[in-house]
């Protein structure tokens, strides 16, 4: 299967990237069918060979995440099945606070000394069963 990805170049310390077309089971930085353009990280520039990327995606190409973002930054038009893969949200504060309000205890429902004995009396003789 042929895959859009980055392949790394530049020197130590210092990466730029190739853009480039490869069969998945090479090596990210092995050979390579097609370079469709380069991205530099440092300075963001992104030169991209819209018609050949295009060719590549109505093949079949598959694009890296990496890719898809540079793609989707630089405004190009992309097939409907290319889909940004997202890792699922955190849980924020809000939604695990209402879930720990969910498995506590309601505030209104005290329970007293004298009943709590009595429900640990209670499961002591249902366990001696």
């Amino acid at each position: 299967m042929l895959v859009i990805r980055l392949a790394r170049t530049g020197r130590t310390k210092y990466p730029t990237y190739r853009i480039v077309a490869a069969e998945s089971a090479r090596a990210a930085t092995g050979k390579f069918v097609a370079v469709l353009g380069h991205y530099n990280p440092h300075t963001k520039e992104i030169v991209i060979k819209r018609d050949e990327i295009a060719k590549h995606l109505g093949n079949g190409a598959q694009p890296s995440n990496t890719v898809v973002k540079l793609l989707i930054r630089e405004k190009v038009e992309l097939p409907a099945w290319v889909k940004l893969k997202t890792k699922a949200p955190k849980p924020t504060e809000a939604v695990a606070e209402e879930a720990a309000a969910e498995t506590a205890p309601a505030a209104d429902t005290e329970v007293t000394p004298a009943e709590a004995e009595a429900d640990a009396a209670a499961e002591n003789t249902d366990a001696d069963k």
